[in-house]
């Protein structure tokens, strides 16, 4: 597990909590899968968004579903204090995305926004074994990263000069891993996101539910 950048990027966004949020609070660009996440959900289900950040995705679905049980948690101690003003009729953790595995609660729903960027692929695959366990029967996840060939992930400045190592995972690896672990996909979307005048990323957004056990594949 590549730790040292992980702890890179928790100190990086502490660092820049509040310009994040000014950048990308807005979630418009992500409503139509938004949309299809909220048709999965009742107005009490139990909901946990992981690198929640400032808390923009929670308060989209507070905004629609205000009876949410909604637990969210990062690791940069800033995001969390915008997390809770943003939202304060939910919950909000710092905590390690890595060990929710001991979190006492299970899910209707686990958000993953962004996070996958930061981690290596081997982090990955352990990392969904642990939320199929952690979502209740027919539970759903919501995940969002950015698409290429993991060999072109490569280290990238932010905007305040620091590098950060930057991982990639193509659409059909991460749908092919859910299914082996045991989800059914409801909704794949991909999307360009500008990242300036002359470069953007692929968007991919992968909405998915726990197979129960009596379900065909």
């Amino acid at each position: 597990m590549n730790t040292t950048n992980n702890q890179k990027a928790v100190d990086l966004f502490n660092k820049l909590a509040d310009s994040y949020q000014e950048r990308f609070f807005s979630v418009d660009h992500y409503e139509e899968s938004l949309k299809i996440l909220l048709e999965q959900l009742e107005d009490g289900s139990k909901v946990l968004d992981i690198a929640c950040g400032p808390g923009n995705i929670s308060h989209y679905l507070l905004e629609h579903l205000p009876g949410l049980k909604l637990l969210g948690i990062d690791l940069a101690p800033n995001m969390i204090d915008l997390a809770r003003k943003n939202n304060p009729g939910a919950r909000f953790l710092v905590y390690d995305a890595l060990l929710i595995d001991h979190l006492e609660s299970s899910f209707d729903a686990v958000i993953i926004g962004f996070l996958f960027p930061y981690l290596s692929i081997d982090q990955v695959e352990l990392f969904l074994f642990k939320v199929f366990e952690k979502l209740n029967e027919n539970g759903v996840i919501y995940l969002s990263t950015m698409e290429d060939l993991y060999e072109n992930s490569r280290l990238k400045k932010s905007s305040t000069g620091e590098e950060l190592m930057m991982h990639y995972y193509e659409a059909d690896f991460l749908l092919r891993l859910l299914k082996q672990i045991g989800f059914q996909i409801i909704s794949t979307q991909k999307q360009p996101f500008a990242l300036s005048e002359t470069e953007s990323d692929t968007d991919l957004i992968i909405i998915a539910r726990k197979r129960s056990f009596f379900q065909n594949p």
